[in-house]
């Protein structure tokens, strides 16, 4: 009797051991799969998370001061604000490395797109447009809209009236949809006195 394997035992062994291999790479395959979505998430997360952080310290640093526009003319407010342009504009308190420049810049978030951008001008009353560091500040948003709060109603724009041109707003609310998600932030800018000339 002579001792090995016969061609149908190796053959037997081939097949299981190539089933095993085809389900082993299936569940390799699902788990790089779902490692890269679950990641992909998280940066989303991530993103968002910072730009939420970003923008309420802009707004809670809001200084309370009349806006110019580009050629120095004034500009009713020392907030700015409206949901059919998707544009809110302010001064805030922004830390410079050198103290010789004013802390004060200007700050505007403007919907482009289907991207929310942030804008820093480098003064408070900019004279070129043009003239800011950009931001991609959150990508692949849809259906913004903007409130702003004013006794205890929601507006559309700011200011409201000839009393709110010199106030900041008791709340500002943002909601969107990204990537299919819907969000609201409501911010307190923690401002209650109002602009005195």
């Amino acid at each position: 009797m002579t001792k090995g394997f016969t061609l149908i035992e190796v053959l037997v062994s081939l097949v299981i051991l190539s089933m095993i291999t085809i389900i082993s790479s299936n569940i390799l395959q699902s788990s790089l799969e779902t490692e890269r979505l679950s990641s992909e998430r998280l940066q989303s997360a991530r993103a968002l998370n910072f730009s939420s952080i970003t923008l309420r310290r802009d707004i809670r640093q809001i200084i309370n001061v009349p806006l110019r526009d580009y050629y120095g003319n004034p500009i009713k407010g020392t907030f700015s604000g409206s949901n059919i342009d998707k544009r809110i504009s302010f001064n805030s308190k922004i830390k410079s490395i050198s103290n010789e420049i004013s802390p004060i810049k200007r700050i505007e978030y403007v919907l482009d797109d289907d991207k929310l951008i942030r804008k820093q001008f480098f003064s408070s009353n900019p004279y070129d447009s043009n003239e800011n560091i950009d931001t991609n500040f959150i990508e692949d948003i849809s259906e913004l809209d903007i409130r702003f709060m004013y006794e205890r109603n929601w507006y559309d724009r700011w200011p409201v009236s000839p009393v709110t041109e010199r106030q900041i707003p008791t709340l500002i609310k943002l909601e969107f949809k990204k990537s299919g998600k819907e969000y609201l932030w409501i911010i307190e800018p923690n401002i209650d006195y109002v602009f005195k000339r």
